[in-house]
């Protein structure tokens, strides 16, 4: 044999052995496959944000009704679309006929019923991505920090109940919904209060006209317009969860006065059966009895049945995805610069112009040398003041950097909590890293 021979033969002997060792043990294979998804997976999430940089993160929205924290959680999920929404708002301005794309999460759709919001979130995309790698990473500890930012609300008499919102404690955890089915009325507040150190605390106030119930038909952009269904979120406190779409709301009657655009029907309409994008919403109408139907926990119920509504997993799936996708070198999606990511995807790349040559190098005179003038003082402007964002009043204390902005609370002592050591436990970190939440003064681990 000669030793050509040889290596064909020695060849042929191991990739048999290695078939039989592949089909001997499909366990171990799959083991190895699993083992390197979680590394992956690992490596793709963020730092873990600390218990002070997490109160800074959620304080623009703890004082927010529960089911609106959910939908802005869920819809921190797609930074792009919430930048497009905001586009989409501003056109809607001149074009009352535009409709919200079909590609568009229901979460987003259900945002643009709060265009204030989605400027927010558009405008600071940072803590919108944030946000998100909060959620897919860390959720109980996102819940566990608006509830402990809550709680000092309460006992400093900051938000509490009455005709606009109601604040009712149950099972040590404090929770905020709308008094009306119909509308819901977003707390205007300084975020800073929670925060930096020597803020004069003082009761929230609201922004004057109320936003529409975002599972109501009557809403601007109701989300059935372009899923089909409605689409329903609420914070589930006890297990610490956020869930999202998929709510059958299919004991909901309308009164349908030739309603449709596409086909002749007069009567009542289940609501799921509506095509909501051939509906004339000026036609529509509801009963009140049939609004009390649009309950939160109604809705929490029915939309925890379907798991594929947990926005936990629903994130992490779309954060290991993105991160895989767009991973540079060295980068991983904790690095990744948000801002220039979302927004080259929504800049079109021009066309090749053909620019003219730079001119040739032209000796210039020396500068002349500065003389010692003093600075000029800036003229004084009396400017209108913006709009203020969801959350903030317009003062004139410094702004902060960023969504983030000083992550030192300065406080003192912890805030007094009832919650022992249940609620104040940390959640599963990024990369499989287990990490309490701990506040001034000691408080207890899960």
């Amino acid at each position: 044999m000669t030793g050509n021979d040889m290596l064909k033969a020695g060849a042929a002997a191991l990739a048999l052995l290695l078939a039989g060792f592949g089909s001997a043990h499909p366990v171990f294979a799959q083991e190895q496959v699993a083992a390197a998804d979680a590394s992956a997976d690992a490596a793709a999430s963020p730092e873990p944000l600390s218990a002070d940089e997490m109160e800074v993160l959620v304080a623009r929205i703890a004082l927010y009704p529960d089911e609106l924290i959910a939908v802005i959680t869920a819809a921190a999920l797609y930074p792009l679309e919430i930048v497009e929404a905001a586009r989409f708002l501003d056109r809607y301005e001149k074009d009352k006929s535009l409709k919200p794309k079909d590609s568009w999460d229901g979460s987003v759709v259900s945002l643009l019923n709060y265009p204030g919001i989605v400027k927010m979130m558009s405008d600071d995309l940072e803590w919108t991505q944030t946000l998100g790698d909060a959620i897919a990473y860390q959720q109980k500890d996102v819940l566990v920090a608006i509830q402990q930012l809550r709680e000092e609300a309460v006992a400093k008499g900051v938000i509490k109940t009455d005709d606009k919102i109601q604040v009712v404690k149950e099972n040590d955890n404090f929770v905020i919904k709308s008094a009306s089915p119909e509308v819901i009325y977003v707390p205007q507040y300084p975020p800073q209060m929670f925060y930096e150190p020597d803020y004069v605390w003082e009761p929230i106030r609201y922004y004057p006209d109320p936003y529409p119930y975002y599972v109501y038909p009557g809403a601007t952009f109701f989300a059935g317009a372009v899923t089909g269904a409605i689409w329903a979120a609420a914070v589930d406190w006890d297990d610490w969860g956020v869930w999202g779409g998929g709510w059958n709301g299919n004991d909901i009657d309308i009164d349908c006065n030739n309603c449709f655009s596409n086909r002749d029907f007069n009567g009542n309409i289940n609501i799921n059966d509506v095509d909501w994008k051939n509906v004339d919403r000026s036609k529509i109408k509801i009963d009140r009895d049939q609004l009390n139907k649009f309950d939160q926990n109604n809705i929490k119920n029915r939309i925890e049945k379907n798991g594929d509504n947990a926005v936990r997993d629903r994130a992490r799936d779309i954060k290991k995805n993105d991160s895989l996708a767009n991973r540079a070198p060295g980068k991983t999606a904790g690095t990744r610069d948000v801002r220039k990511s979302t927004l080259d995807g929504l800049k079109a790349k021009p066309a090749n112009v053909t620019r003219p040559a730079k001119p040739a190098n032209i000796q210039k005179p020396a500068a002349r040398p500065t003389a010692n003038r003093p600075a000029a003082k800036p003229a004084k402007v009396n400017r209108p003041a913006g709009k203020p964002k969801p959350a903030a009043r317009v003062d004139n204390r410094p702004k902060k950097p960023s969504g983030l902005g000083n992550v030192d609370r300065g406080k003192a002592t912890k805030v007094s909590s009832n919650r022992g050591h249940k609620s104040m436990g940390g959640g599963q970190r990024g990369g499989g890293g287990h990490k309490q939440i701990k506040r001034g003064g000691g408080g207890r681990g899960r």
